[in-house]
């Protein structure tokens, strides 16, 4: 789009990182690899950077899932997928992002959706004389923000939007003011919280008989290394303790990385 190379380095001059996040199904049909999101993602930093020395991307997010794949590799219901706020909350655990602070700015519903979900402010972007792609002609569901005709117009609300969050910023820590407390960044954390319980949940950690009796050897060890501090103060030699306890140890670490070698 016309302007892009000055909005990305605009947003870089205002202290933003910038971080590009898409929808890759093509991925999940078999049309192309992962591999060729990457390349195109590094063409594009290639083509920013040409037309403006300032114009880095920070971060890629890329969601290559689809209930309806034809990969079966790729064919399920992903938290990354637009409109789910996954790829953003991602990017803000990835680069210590303040959601609540953070603008998404898009052509498509599911981008604003998207934003939304993940606690940002959100700007439509509706260039006259562009064709709108597939994902831009979808009904909305909820409202942006704003909407502009130009991502020049979009990174101008942006500089506005950020003298706007420091009067509020300055509102939220003055004992005085009326202004409520904002709960936006603890909903955040919580639903980062949650997006990280769902990937334990997809990924269950590897349980073994040996892992379990290391456990228990472990805590045998301490047991009697503890014993044998308390037998020692009545005047008696803890000796026969002491070798207990590193025989229990020896064992505990031997058990781990017989687990290990499974």
């Amino acid at each position: 789009m016309a302007g892009a190379a000055g909005a990305v380095a605009r947003a870089r001059d205002m202290g933003f990182a910038v971080v590009t996040f898409s929808n890759q199904s093509g991925v999940a049909r078999g049309l192309f690899s992962e591999d060729a999101v990457i390349a195109v993602n590094h063409k594009l930093e290639e083509l920013l950077l040409e037309e403006h020395p300032r114009a880095k991307i920070d971060r890629h997010e890329f969601c290559p899932y689809h209930p309806e794949a034809l990969v079966p590799e790729y064919r399920q219901e992903s938290e990354l997928r637009k409109p789910r706020p996954g790829m953003l909350l991602r990017a803000a655990s990835e680069l210590e992002l303040d959601l609540g602070a953070s603008w998404v700015v898009g052509d498509a519903p599911r981008d604003i959706e998207a934003g939304k979900a993940a606690g940002c402010r959100t700007i439509l972007v509706k260039t006259p004389g562009l064709p709108a792609s597939p994902a831009a002609s979808e009904p909305s569901t909820i409202e942006p923000d704003e909407i502009t005709s130009s991502l020049e117009e979009a990174m101008d609300i942006i500089e506005a939007g950020g003298e706007e969050l420091s009067t509020h910023v300055s509102a939220q820590t003055n004992p005085s003011s009326p202004v409520g407390p904002d709960f936006t960044r603890l909903e955040q954390l919580a639903q980062q919280i949650l997006d990280q319980l769902r990937r334990r949940n997809d990924h269950p950690p590897d349980f073994s008989l040996g892992k379990m009796l290391a456990g228990v050897t472990q805590v045998l060890a301490i047991a009697v290394a503890i014993g044998g501090y308390f037998f020692k103060t009545t005047g008696e030699s803890p000796i026969a303790f002491l070798l207990v306890a590193i025989f229990l140890q020896l064992l505990t670490i031997s058990l781990l990385m017989m687990g290990r070698e499974k």
